[in-house]
């Protein structure tokens, strides 16, 4: 289904967890659909068998979401904890109009955005879920937000970085991470169960700026000389306000080490000296304050 804006003319679109109703930034509804079986020409061509359901996505900020920190210890430690799911579309009064109820859920993916200091946007995290069914909800009644009432503004612009070892003072983006597994249902002869792949996770990129990208380079260079891969980091990120003084939550990355560089010493079109490193993630946790 088509993109779905969560905040319009006519009202809001909430999810609803355990019965408590948390306000989205956007959300995009499963397509539903069935398969196409082909079948020898005598017996008809072909024929619609098993409905599918596809994914549901929604994007939110953290401060409004607070499953989210149940969600990531879930999806970092390789637990399945199906769950029911309800999105629900208000209109100026607060009424449900729209209410979609989701079985079954199984969180598949969180994508963590992209931080860039010259940028301006909200910092906003999506999380992907698949629904094993899905059933209409009930209208009507009226929505109370759990959302807390005065949470400060996020932007992904605001962060400071530190990495072990190298100077961090002059990183100026933070590229987007994806968390991600799959799911596979068993074939019926061995049970039908649904089974869980791994956890991957795309690589850490950060972008270096300006003086300390010579420092950066070295440290590198010196690697590939040594025929070392590098040691296990643990790279810090401090979420911060709008006065870059309150720490709104911190990340902890824990990568297995530095798997690619790139340095950019004409500046390009910015005219400043670039580097940019990428580690290969092990774990994350995130702490919202």
């Amino acid at each position: 289904m088509p993109p779905v804006a969560a905040t319009t003319q006519i009202g809001t679109t909430y999810l609803d967890v355990n019965g408590l109703a948390y306000p989205l930034m956007a959300c995009v509804l499963p397509d539903i659909s069935w398969d196409v079986i082909p079948l020898p020409a005598q017996d008809g061509g072909r024929r619609l068998r098993q409905v599918r359901f596809g994914q549901l996505t929604v994007r939110f900020t953290p401060p409004s979401m607070a499953p989210l920190a149940g969600w990531l210890e879930g999806l970092t430690s390789g637990r399945v904890d199906p769950v029911d799911l309800g999105v629900l579309h208000t209109d100026g009064n607060g009424k449900v109009r729209h209410h979609l109820v989701l079985k079954g859920c199984i969180l598949t993916e969180l994508r963590l955005p992209e931080c860039s200091a010259a940028g301006k946007e909200i910092y906003a995290i999506e999380a992907v879920f698949e629904p094993e069914r899905v059933e209409a909800g009930p209208l009507g009644g009226a929505v109370k937000s759990a959302a807390p009432g005065r949470a400060k503004k996020w932007l992904a612009s605001n962060f400071v970085v530190t990495v072990p070892g190298l100077p961090s003072g002059r990183i100026s983006r933070i590229g987007a991470v994806t968390l991600s597994r799959s799911l596979v249902q068993e074939d019926d002869r061995f049970g039908g169960r649904l089974l869980v792949g791994a956890l991957g996770f795309s690589p850490l990129a950060l972008t270096v700026t300006g003086q300390d990208c010579a420092q950066w380079r070295d440290a590198v260079l010196k690697l590939t000389a040594s025929g070392a891969h590098g040691d296990l980091v643990a790279i810090g990120v401090e979420l911060r306000d709008t006065t870059l003084k309150t720490v709104l939550a911190n990340l902890s990355f824990q990568t297995i080490g530095l798997s690619g560089f790139s340095f950019d010493p004409s500046g390009g079109s910015s005219g400043a000296v670039t580097a940019i490193a990428r580690f290969e993630l092990e774990t994350l946790k995130f702490q919202v304050n």
